[in-house]
């Protein structure tokens, strides 16, 4: 029988919760539909062969900046496990963004390699740069404020610079210029933007302080964010495989129709990523014993909304396709249901990577799901593309989302029912030597 004490502070962690996801799930929302809104603005502003262009370099964005969008992740996981120790956070902050600025200092090394390779021309290849520094702001902002508990502030953030970038391309194409580099540029800069009108009300607070910098942490830091770095890259070139495929397998492809059914499948991750947004903070700040009721408990609540989601998004997916895109990209129709499939089992490996990174503190798990989900894709992509065109690529996408699930079903399969605890390399060792370097 559980103490009615203990009930009652249950209850009022739940509340808090859900009115965190309730704040993240409202914010989310507007700023992914402000960017759909920017895709679809973009699609019709453009032609389909431009808005082919800007998928495909929005794909060699994400492998670009793999580095960036992921060297910020675990920071909000320290901030909000010493919530109300102000000089330990203070120290992880300073570390945390020496090694920030040494994977931006990597990126924009490696950038000129990487649009060569991608075959984009100069002005892409700026577009490439300011997404690199976009990239830097928003997650950085993003990762500091969840920390803090600041959850509106992450929400109002997104939400601005998604509406900048959809008002700036208008405006553009209002005054004749109508270039996916442009539009690639615009993208990557309203993140920077945003930061800077953010930090006159809402600052990151986030401080450098060169007396508090400890190598021997940064160093830590590293070793923390690696597992995390590797699996952005894993996850990135799975995500964007199937495009760049398809790009260079069947160049006449028309990779327009396939991006805008990838577009409008999006929404199928929002109400999950909302709630483990607000979901990571807590768990840090559980015990382990405590986070493994929780499993079974937050699978079939993810079920539960991602079934019916699904479903709906099949019924009502060929109209809303015409009707979002126009008749120039009726061929996305084809391909729609087999990518509905692989988002709806991507949505659930959301929830599951939470509680692996969170509240297992084991985020090693993640590079071996996200590995194999990368490994499928792409030896699926090689073999089904050259005969199969959009319906091999959207099978190679959604066979991988498929296999990163079952990895990860079987890993959390066996650490509930056979009380198994896997290690993937020494991470509850590194958590305490970080704790014990900020303190000292």
């Amino acid at each position: 029988m559980i103490h009615p004490r203990r009930l009652l502070e249950r209850t009022s962690a739940d509340r808090v919760l859900l009115r965190s996801s309730a704040i993240v799930f409202a914010g989310e929302v507007t700023a992914r539909l402000l960017g759909f809104l920017f895709s679809v603005a973009a699609a019709r502003l453009l032609t389909p062969s431009g808005y082919g262009q800007i998928a495909y370099a929005l794909a060699a964005v994400a492998i670009v900046t793999v580095l960036t969008n992921n060297a910020p992740q675990g920071l909000g996981r320290f901030l909000a496990r010493h919530h109300g120790d102000a000089p330990t956070q203070a120290t992880y902050t300073t570390n945390w963004l020496i090694v920030i600025g040494l994977m931006l200092a990597t990126s924009l090394v490696l950038v000129i390699p990487a649009a060569t390779w991608a075959g984009l021309g100069g002005a892409m290849t700026a577009g490439l740069i300011a997404n690199l520094l976009g990239t830097v702001a928003f997650q950085t902002y993003r990762e500091a404020q969840k920390g803090f508990g600041r959850f509106w502030a992450t929400s109002f953030f997104w939400i601005l610079a998604n509406s900048l970038q959809l008002v700036a391309i208008v405006i553009a194409a209002m005054l004749g210029f109508r270039s996916p580099a442009l539009f690639l540029t615009i993208y990557g800069l309203s993140s920077v933007v945003a930061l800077g009108l953010m930090s006159i009300k809402a600052p990151a607070a986030l401080r450098f302080s060169r007396r508090l910098v400890a190598w021997r942490q940064v160093a830590a830091i590293a070793r923390f964010v690696w597992p995390v770095i590797l699996t952005g890259i894993f996850y990135t070139v799975w995500l964007g495989a199937d495009l760049i495929l398809l790009r260079h397998l069947l160049p006449h492809a028309p990779i327009g129709n396939y991006a805008a059914a990838r577009t409008l499948i999006l929404g199928l991750s929002l109400p999950l990523s909302a709630i483990n947004f607000a979901l990571g903070p807590r768990m840090a700040r559980m015990a382990e014993s405590a986070v493994r009721p929780y499993i079974l408990n937050l699978v079939l609540l993810a079920a539960a909304i991602v079934v019916p989601l699904s479903a709906g998004a099949i019924l009502v997916g060929q109209p809303l396709l015409a009707l979002t895109f126009g008749d120039r990209y009726a061929v996305a129709s084809e391909v729609f249901l087999i990518l509905v499939l692989g988002q709806a089992c991507f949505a659930l490996c959301g929830v599951l990577q939470a509680v692996w990174i969170w509240g297992l503190s084991r985020p090693g798990i993640d590079p071996v799901s996200t590995g194999s989900g990368m490994v499928v894709t792409i030896a699926l992509g090689l073999s089904l593309i050259p005969h199969d065109g959009l319906r091999g690529a959207a099978l190679a996408y959604a066979a991988g989302a498929a296999a990163q699930l079952l990895v990860l079903a079987v890993f959390t399969g066996w650490a509930i029912y056979a009380g198994a605890r896997p290690r993937l390399g020494p991470v509850r060792e590194l958590l305490l030597e970080l704790d014990q370097v900020a303190k000292a």
